[in-house]
């Protein structure tokens, strides 16, 4: 005959155990799956933030060599240096700058445009400034899942107090004084950043 210290354990034990880790297991994949699913979400959230802070520090950078050279399109007409809408009329901003090498490390101007197109930063970028019919420009998608747009202009008499306008014309009255644009993202309710211009 067996010792009882010696037997095994009995069908209902192992049962027992058996419900008993598998609660356990239960439990931890639920644990785990949210930790997985909030690391995931955060990570997409720090990937659209990375963006939107690079393409604040491209505008930024960009608006710090504001030049106020004006340009003719395509038809001869005689287009602001910087401008509350793009040549094709749509809501953005449109500028010359300086900033691109050419060869012999001179540096020469660089007209640009920023809009919203299907939920997309989009930047415009075009090899010459004075346009002929067939210039066509480069088109960058900067950022996406952006749900609204805005630039504000801060204008101001050359001593004196400014205000925040939605559009911007050349005024020999009022100088341009800073940029200010505004995001919204599906993550984020309002981002914005302002650009002073020299």
């Amino acid at each position: 005959m067996l010792n009882r210290k010696s037997r095994g354990f009995t069908l209902l034990e192992l049962m027992i155990a058996i419900s008993i880790f598998s609660i356990v297991s239960l439990l931890s994949m639920g644990g785990l799956s949210s930790v997985l699913d909030t690391q995931k979400h955060t990570e997409e959230n720090l990937h659209q933030l990375t963006r939107i802070q690079m393409a604040f520090t491209i505008l930024s950078r960009e608006l710090q060599q504001f030049s106020l050279r004006s340009i003719r399109d395509e038809y001869g007409a005689n287009i602001a240096a910087i401008s509350s809408q793009t040549s094709e009329g749509v809501n953005g901003i449109e500028y010359t700058h300086q900033g691109r090498f050419t060869l012999g490390n001179s540096v020469s101007l660089q007209r640009v445009a920023y809009y919203l197109e299907d939920k997309q930063l989009i930047k415009k970028v075009w090899k010459v400034l004075d346009r002929v019919e067939d210039s066509k420009p480069e088109k960058l998608v900067i950022l996406d899942n952006i749900e609204q747009m805005d630039f504000s202009f801060y204008v101001a008499q050359a001593q004196g107090d400014g205000e925040w306008q939605d559009f911007w014309t050349e005024d020999g009255d009022l100088q341009l004084r800073a940029i200010k644009l505004s995001l919204t993202t599906k993550n984020y309710d309002e981002l914005y950043r302002i650009f002073p211009i020299q």
